[in-house]
């Protein structure tokens, strides 16, 4: 339930910063903090339960497109959160449509969005003030994120 809400709430914020040109980091992390908790506890957990080996290697592929992914824009923030929005948009898609089995994308998918969760909530080239906010709002988001997965 909390990456159905979460999920377009991001978009919304995505393209307010985009029309205001600015950012919202602790707002933006916060919502990453709960896509975070729901692919530890409750997306990616099938996939390694059904077929450990092909999730493995699946959720390093994921791992290493994300990579690539955040390599192809180093600078952009506005682009680095659109292919975030896309990849968690992607998960949720997934995760609805297709409810067991298939380990190797569903772990592709857990694994790039993991990297991209990550990568929002630890930012490099920021200011103390926006990293600041950047970590409450993950820590913050994660608890929250938690709390819905298990109550």
């Amino acid at each position: 339930m909390s990456l159905c809400l979460s999920i377009p709430v991001y978009w919304v914020l995505l393209w307010a910063a985009s029309r205001r040109k600015r950012a919202y980091p602790l707002l933006f992390r916060f919502l990453e903090g709960i896509i975070l908790a729901y692919l530890c506890f409750l997306f990616l957990p099938p996939a390694f339960l059904n077929a450990f080996l092909w999730a493995g290697l699946g959720a390093i592929l994921g791992i290493v497109f994300g990579v690539w992914a955040e390599g192809k824009y180093p600078e952009d923030g506005l682009k680095k959160e659109l292919g975030s929005a896309v990849m968690f948009s992607a998960a949720f898609l997934f995760e609805v449509f297709i409810h067991q089995g298939w380990a190797l994308p569903r772990s592709f998918m857990g694994g790039a969005a993991l990297y991209f969760a990550c990568a929002g909530l630890f930012p490099e080239g920021m200011s103390l003030k926006n990293t600041l906010l950047s970590a409450l709002g993950g820590i913050l988001g994660f608890i929250f994120g938690v709390a819905i997965c298990f109550l």
